[in-house]
């Protein structure tokens, strides 16, 4: 399967549509439709933010690798990690360490 045929499947799975996507990342429809067709590709960027609307990450639709042995309510804190700011990270570390340190 390649990263195509995972972004449809996730698509599907979410319920949602790919005009919908395109009016999320900001980029005209007939540009997302010829992503889908495989006449032009996302950029980074938008490739990263079109992960995020689908709840997945960027490596999976582009590998297919998963986040092996991670229940959903652990995938869900990964994902929620990666969108916070550097700042943000270092302290959210901090209280998961200190919180841990007590067990």
């Amino acid at each position: 399967m390649d990263f195509w045929i995972r972004l449809k499947k996730e698509i599907k799975a979410k319920n949602t549509t790919q005009e919908w996507i395109a009016g999320q990342i900001g980029v005209p429809f007939g540009t997302f439709r010829k992503w889908m067709t495989r006449k032009t590709y996302p950029n980074l960027k938008e490739g990263t933010e079109i992960a995020k609307l689908l709840g997945t990450s960027a490596e999976y639709l582009i590998t297919g690798i998963e986040l092996e042995g991670l229940d959903n309510s652990e995938q869900k804190l990964i994902n929620a990690y990666r969108k916070l700011s550097s700042t943000e990270k270092e302290n959210a570390l901090l209280a998961i360490n200190a919180w841990a340190d007590k067990k």
